[in-house]
């Protein structure tokens, strides 16, 4: 499969990236800092640009079989209320498969969003971090909407470890305080879905 994904030199996009060439895949790299894409191969490529800016999106997207989105805001943005970037992102992926024909999209969000989370974890969600939990409320709606072939994947607090194949998903998996999954094990199911038309048009929380 020829994947584009978005998000591709965070810790999750790195392993994405990773995985999915050892799965035989073509991979591109949307990124802002060329730079920072440390990792050649030859089904490996990098576009250079800006997720906000929907023309450069929609052109990369162009002849691609399957969208990953990994992309992520930093606590420190989320604290300042600088939290948008996710959904003007979504806004522009949705609209530039749309205009290219690409079905198949999967897009990571964030465990608070779902109901199946204590809530000492939703309350801070809703106050401190308020601007990002609406932002993931919005690109979800944008998405669900979208009539793509969409999976929204939220997984629980991220750890950086070794992948082990080893957790578990479901539309209505309990997330609670102590909840992790390594990034490349969210990774390892995003590369695994990317044919599985048993997770079309759900949404699946991921934890250890």
């Amino acid at each position: 499969m020829r994947i584009i994904v978005f998000g591709a030199t965070g810790g999750t996009g790195r392993e994405v990236v990773r995985q999915g060439l050892a799965a035989g895949h073509s991979i591109t790299s949307f990124v802002r800092n060329p730079g920072a894409v440390v990792t050649e191969h030859d089904r490996l490529s990098v576009a250079q640009g800006n997720v906000v800016n929907a023309q450069m999106v929609a052109e990369v997207i162009r002849e691609h079989d399957v969208v990953i989105s990994v992309l992520g805001v930093r606590t420190s943005q989320a604290l300042r209320g600088d939290g948008t970037i996710i959904s003007e992102g979504a806004r522009n992926i949705v609209g530039g498969m749309k205009l290219h024909g690409v079905r198949r999209l999967l897009f990571v969000t964030s465990f608070g969003v779902s109901a199946d989370v204590f809530w000492p974890e939703k309350l801070l969600l809703k106050t401190l971090l308020k601007r990002l939990f609406q932002d993931n409320l919005a690109q979800e709606a944008l998405i669900r909407e979208s009539g793509l072939d969409w999976t929204i994947v939220r997984p629980a607090r991220l750890t950086s470890g070794p992948e082990t194949g080893d957790y578990k998903t479901g539309e209505h998996l309990m997330i609670g305080p102590f909840s992790h999954i390594d990034r490349s094990d969210v990774a390892d199911f995003l590369v695994r879905n990317v044919e599985n038309p048993d997770t079309v048009r759900r949404t699946l929380n991921l934890s250890r």
